[in-house]
């Protein structure tokens, strides 16, 4: 017929099969057992979207790059909470001092010591504001001479409340922005009930175990501290975004249990109901479950890890490896009914069913193949896997699947009977009843084609992850930009209201400390980490990456300076250890012109009628004008240290350094970075920035990795799936020796997924690149049933339709069913996109079955009704020992 294997099919079963059925079994049992130990111990997830990325990919080079400098590009944040600051300052100081001898540890950080910065605040002051100043500080001595007042000049209404001796308020308003003013002394929460630890390791974050191996012993030393000896009280919090890695990471796993086993206990239920009898469902699921084990084990063997996608390859195989066991046990209980012995039985099936399983896995399997090229890692390891997968379990319906049958009849010797699976195996459908269905499968065909094709225009690509696996139904209202503009307004208004109370409470504490009252806020690990770090630090900020500091520096000028300007609204804050000085050194020196001219007004008068406290104010006064131009070498550690290059390929520190911290920049975006369309926007600015500057920066984000992985699979996708539908076409072409039957046999699943596009824009579905992967799923389950049906008319005969839709479609039904469920075990995961795969794959198979079960008729009437030849069975295409 399609492939010259009848001589080969009797001598493998009836040889190799038929007298090794016992050894092939026990030889299957000792290598799945041998394939689970392998992924006990090799299992490894990186669900890390830049695993999804080419190596090559700029976004994912720049990553690389930060970890091979700066070191973990994501914070560890612990949060000390009780309600007594000064014990939690204690504990934290105690705490952070034994992080920092850990040698993975490069930051534990949570205080920012302000005495240098307090001591050179004049610096910081433009040259016309220190004229302002100094102007207004003669003018109020001689006013005050004039009515014998003590002299007192508070410059910094922060350090002094108590009165100030000229107004200086204005002034100091136009420097809140300046970075050492941004950082709080103590990373403490607004209801002082919490203080923040911020830790960064020196590797890279994304090796889960290693990380989560870290993540522990931080938390075992915090806990050896005895924190309740401290404060009995005190609790210990962790955040961040190395925590919500682990935590992904664990959820993953949980969904890896649910989905195998709401898919495992469906398949089991409803083979069970569909045979009859816990012989078929053991034949079917355990050498599925072999190919799966197979799988996983050499996946992880090749690869040592699966991304996100790939990992659930066992879902998908479930759904694909069901066809093939279906078909064939019917085929075989057939076999078995006409009245042949197992062995002849097993033949008869692999010669018909057989081919036809073979032609509709080798079209999944070069669909996958094809995958397999990408250049977006998430397709091609996916395709890979899936390759693998396809052959894996073939090799078990194939060797293991007939040894298993033979095994069974031997110690348990069983007769079949045509009632089993659920069918009689007796032609139901004649041409003439087959010729009044006609009307109904043509009204159908074109009721679904046409409301599907009123539907393309509205199908979208997700690119929003938050909404990945989240349907909206045709009734449900969609949110207006109306709404979420008044939902924005709600969230700025209670914000506001938040802030108001928070400083309305530290004025009464100020005012009245020994009868305030504090109140603790319930907030959440999150909440609290982000209240003490004032928008300031990022648990996975943006790294920008220089290798010339003069340009880190004049970045860091014009990007603070186009924020406060309100132009970078996609960006909350710019830190780098430039924003903590006061201007270039020309700079300083024309201010320390003005400061001069201070110290020189102070000098000349005579200050003796001050009382003593006040001429100690004047005093501290005096001291803060004795100050020299400084550099970034010259600045605190502890500015120094937030920017330290901790990896194994930083810079070289300069002389009398410890580390290089000149060339990093951390933006802190104000956006969603999971948002595509917000994330293309922040992207945007930084190239702006970048061309307006003329500076050479490599930028290591969160949302250039996530708007290059979405660019990847917008290209990707339709190339990859268009390339592997023409290979379908042509291995169909050449296994039925027509491009015509070839394409007859592909019908149905082409309409299927033209129908699959109208029912995803229905449902609300959109496509995102998770669920894109599941398209040459749907593709081959399609393709498969397609193939079944069409192989079997050619082999039955011209008049075998009523037969043919019978025996193929109640199977066809049965592998759709159990296919749904097996893709309906993601469907019910907690992780979105996982979601999505599940949602689109039900939907696909769905709409595939109901395209088979409506074009395969029409074509077999057709063929008879009108005599096309090549469309007809030959007498080529029989079997010798097919029925007549």
């Amino acid at each position: 017929m399609y492939f010259s294997m009848d001589d080969v099919i009797p001598t493998f079963i009836r040889r190799v099969v038929g007298s090794s059925y016992r050894s092939i079994a026990f030889a299957s049992v000792f290598l799945t057992a041998l394939a689970v130990g392998v992924i006990a111990t090799q299992w490894n997830i990186n669900s890390d979207f830049r695993a999804l990325l080419p190596q090559t990919s700029d976004a994912a080079q720049a990553m690389e790059a930060v970890g091979e400098r700066v070191g973990s590009g994501s914070a560890l944040f612990v949060v000390v909470d009780s309600p007594d600051p000064e014990a939690n300052k204690k504990f934290a100081r105690d705490y952070a001092e034994k992080l920092r001898d850990l040698p993975e540890v490069s930051l534990a950080h949570f205080h920012n010591d302000k005495e240098f910065y307090q001591q050179h605040q004049l610096l910081y002051l433009n040259s016309s504001d220190l004229e302002t100043l100094r102007e207004r500080l003669d003018a109020k001595i001689k006013e005050e001479k004039k009515e014998a007042n003590p002299l007192f000049a508070s410059l910094d209404s922060e350090e002094d409340d108590s009165g100030e001796f000229i107004e200086t308020d204005d002034i100091q308003a136009k420097y809140d922005h300046l970075a050492y003013r941004d950082h709080p002394e103590y990373l403490i929460s607004e209801d002082r009930f919490s203080l923040t630890i911020i830790v960064r390791f020196s590797k890279s974050s994304t090796d889960l175990a290693a990380t989560r191996s870290l993540i522990e012993e931080v938390k075992a030393i915090g806990q050896n501290l005895d924190p309740p000896s401290y404060q009995p009280d005190m609790s210990l919090e962790y955040g961040g975004g190395l925590i919500n890695r682990q935590e992904d990471y664990q959820t993953i796993l949980s969904d890896v249990k649910s989905s195998a086993i709401f898919t495992l206990l469906g398949l089991l239920l409803v083979i069970g109901l569909y045979f009859r009898r816990i012989r078929a469902t053991m034949l079917i699921m355990v050498p599925l479950v072999m190919g799966v084990a197979w799988t996983l084990a050499l996946a992880f063997l090749l690869f040592e890890e699966l991304t996100t996608v790939s990992v659930f390859i066992f879902a998908i195989l479930l759904g694909l490896g069901i066809d093939f066991s279906i078909h064939l046990l019917s085929g075989y209980d057939h076999a078995r009914a006409e009245g042949r012995d197992p062995v002849d039985a097993l033949v008869t099936c692999y010669q018909g069913v057989g081919r036809a399983t073979a032609i509709g896995a080798m079209t999944t399997f070069v669909t996958f193949v094809v995958l397999s090229f990408a250049q977006f890692r998430g397709l091609s390891q996916f395709g890979q896997v899936a390759s693998i997968g396809v052959l894996a379990t073939l090799l078990a319906m194939v060797v293991v699947l007939p040894s298993l049958i033979l095994m069974f009849q031997s110690i348990l010797p069983h007769e079949a009977h045509g009632s089993e699976g659920g069918e009689s195996f007796e032609p139901i459908v004649s041409h003439e009843q087959l010729t009044r269905f006609v009307p109904i499968a043509v009204t159908g065909l074109l009721a679904f084609t046409v409301l599907a094709s009123f539907q393309y225009d509205e199908l979208r690509f997700e690119e929003n992850f938050r909404q990945l696996g989240n349907i909206t139904w045709p009734w449900e209202p969609e949110e207006t930009e109306e709404r979420k503009q008044r939902q924005q307004t709600r969230d700025q208004a209670r914000g506001t209201a938040e802030y108001l109370r928070a400083r309305a409470a530290s004025v009464r504490e100020a005012i009245a400390p020994e009868s305030h009252e504090r109140r603790r806020r319930q907030m959440t690990t999150e909440e609290k980490f982000r209240s003490a770090l004032r928008g300031q630090r990022s648990s996975t900020p943006t790294v920008l990456l220089f290798d010339d500091p003069e340009q880190a520096r004049e970045v860091t000028h014009y990007m603070r300076k186009l924020n406060r300007q309100g132009e970078l609204d996609t960006i909350q804050s710019i830190a780098s250890v430039y924003a903590f000085m006061p201007g270039t050194e020309a700079k300083q020196k024309q201010r320390l012109e003005e400061i001069r001219k201070i110290r020189e007004l102070l000098n000349s008068e005579d200050l003796s009628f001050l009382e003593d406290e006040q001429k100690d104010r004047v005093e501290e006064f005096r001291q803060k004008l004795d100050v020299d131009p400084f550099t970034i070498y010259d600045l605190p550690n502890w500015s120094k240290r937030l920017f330290k290059e901790a990896g194994d390929g930083a810079k070289p520190p300069s002389e009398g350094e410890a580390f290089a911290f000149e060339y990093v920049i951390y933006v802190n975006e104000s956006i969603d970075q999971m948002k595509g369309s917000k994330a293309r926007r922040f992207l945007t600015q930084l190239n702006r920035i970048r061309d307006e500057t003329g500076a050479d920066f490599q930028i290591g984000s969160q949302s250039y990795i996530y708007v290059q992985m979405l660019d990847e699979i917008k290209r990707d996708g339709p190339l990859m799936i268009g390339i592997a539908l023409c290979f379908v076409l042509l291995i169909l072409s050449l296994a039925f020796r027509s491009p015509l039957r070839g394409l007859v046999a592909m019908a149905p699943c082409l309409l299927g997924l033209s129908w699959l596009f109208g029912a995803m824009v229905a449902v609300g579905l959109k496509v995102d690149f998770f669920n894109v992967i599941i398209i040459p799923v749907v593709i081959g389950i399609g393709v498969d049933a397609g193939v079944h049906f069409y192989s079997r008319y050619l082999e039955y005969g011209r008049d075998s339709a009523g037969r043919v839709l019978r025996t193929v479609g109640s199977a066809v039904v049965m592998a759709s069913i159990t296919s749904g469920i097996g893709f309906g075990g993601l469907a019910i995961t907690e992780h979105g996109g996982l979601k999505s795969i599940g949602q689109l794959a039900i939907i696909g198979i769905g709409t595939t079955m109901i395209a088979n079960l409506l074009v395969m008729p029409l074509v077999f009437w057709t063929a008879r009704t009108y005599d096309f030849e090549w469309l007809l069975p030959r007498e080529s295409d029989r079997r010798d020992d097919a029925p007549r």
